[in-house]
């Protein structure tokens, strides 16, 4: 039956009149449910390009359908079944449910695939109409994004922004509200967005090093920068932003 999603260890999958494309499932690979009809399963690389020129389909990025719930889904599912492969507790290979998301040890405790929180967020400020972009310091894409970073033990997801925006930036935030979310299956994580204000122009602290540089930006300037690629949370919120200035 036609109802297999064969997905490579980059993500990518075959698109048909612009839609994910279902074919038979292939001799081996490990496949996770994605509704009661069809499942998605792990390809190598070579058999995705195979099926796409078969087909007469295009190869798409997975990160380009992470607004889709069931696709982002199923990458996070997979991506916890290839990083997963044995129980934490003593060591012994996991088996998958029917589904393929539930794994077993030894011992037959649920292993549930992981989530990491981490927290993105506009950072404007104060009576400007300016937001503050930054430049990773260790990729080579050279786009200005949003201030990002993982939420620590024991932290609000308030405290862990407000950790973040002045450990990468040395600027304090205030006002701090909530925006959105979004999975983001190539890290495990849920992505919580924020929006907060700064009184700092400049930096009033010591950075971590993790930024090259930082730039405040408007409606008419930020054209000059490089943004992240459209479907991300980063994207949506600037363009949120821009929409409302």
């Amino acid at each position: 039956m036609n109802n297999y999603l064969c997905i490579d260890p980059r993500d990518r999958f075959v698109v048909k009149d612009g839609r994910p494309y279902l074919g038979q499932r292939p001799h081996g690979g490990e496949a996770v449910r994605i509704d009661g009809q069809s499942w998605a399963v792990r390809v190598p690389e070579e058999y995705v390009d195979r099926q796409a020129s078969d087909v007469g389909g295009e190869v798409a990025a997975g990160l380009e359908f992470l607004t889709e719930p069931k696709l982002a889904r199923v990458v996070a599912l997979l991506r916890h079944r290839d990083n997963f492969r044995f129980d934490p507790s003593d060591g012994s290979p996991l088996t998958f449910d029917e589904d393929g998301i539930i794994g077993h040890g030894e011992r037959h405790s649920p292993i549930f695939p992981r989530i990491d929180p981490a927290v993105i967020g506009i950072v404007e400020l104060a009576g400007r109409n300016q937001i503050l972009l930054g430049r990773n310091a260790f990729r080579s894409r050279g786009f200005f994004s949003l201030i990002a970073g993982y939420v620590d033990p024991g932290e609000t997801l308030e405290q862990a922004f407000a950790r973040e925006v002045l450990e990468e930036t040395g600027r304090r935030v205030h006002d701090i509200t909530y925006w959105g979310s979004q999975p983001w299956p190539p890290s495990g994580s849920l992505m919580i967005g924020f929006h907060a204000f700064t009184d700092d122009i400049d930096a009033t602290a010591e950075t971590d090093g993790e930024l090259a540089e930082t730039r405040w930006v408007d409606a008419h300037t930020i054209g000059e920068v490089t943004l992240p690629r459209s479907g991300s949370i980063a994207h949506q919120m600037i363009s949120d932003w821009l929409a409302n200035h």
